[in-house]
């Protein structure tokens, strides 16, 4: 009778076996999903972005200890100095503010930084062709950076910039509909 479960509890870990390969195995889409995305992932290659440029007019900390300001103009339309206090605390990304006939006025978050830490915009680029999938979309890339001013300053403080963009400097036809942004966390 040894013998017997021997052979059943054999038989039985061969199935079983198998039945945990046949579940790992390669499923019938998955070379089209990696030909698909390696298809994209080349057409996001090829694109040519353009540089949007753009002016820093604030750049802030805020914290419930201490609030710290950087500003490259003195006086700000109250409007759009309203809407930027009101988004100071937002979660880390870039949004439309105001649209002029002339300007776009973009929050930039880097979200909740140790105080003495940063960003600065490393770049800031939209497609140059307006191509279908990438029309009308600005991506934004932020680096670290450490601010001397703050440092020594405790906890963490809600990292923003409040930058204006010259409609003049975008792609023929353009408008942000869209925001991506990497960099930092």
């Amino acid at each position: 009778m040894r013998i017997s479960i021997s052979k059943r509890l054999i038989f039985t870990m061969i199935v079983i076996m198998m039945l945990i390969a046949g579940s790992h195995g390669p499923r019938s889409n998955d070379s089209y999903e990696v030909q698909n995305a390696t298809e994209e992932e080349r057409i996001l290659h090829e694109i040519d972005y353009l540089q949007i440029h753009y002016t820093q007019l604030l750049y802030t900390k805020t914290s419930p200890e201490f609030t710290w300001e950087y500003r490259s103009i003195e006086c700000l339309d109250p409007v759009i100095q309203q809407l930027y206090d009101d988004g100071i605390n937002m979660a880390p990304g870039g949004w439309v503010l105001k649209e002029t006939d002339q300007e776009i006025y973009l929050l930039v978050s880097g979200g909740q930084l140790p105080s003495a830490r940063g960003f600065r915009i490393a770049s800031m680029k939209m497609a140059s062709g307006q191509l279908e999938n990438e029309k009308n979309h600005l991506y934004i890339t932020l680096a670290s950076q450490q601010d001397e001013g703050t440092e020594g300053y405790p906890g963490q403080a809600s990292v923003t910039s409040l930058i204006s963009i010259p409609k003049s400097g975008l792609p023929d036809g353009a408008a942000i509909q869209g925001i991506s942004m990497t960099g930092v966390d």
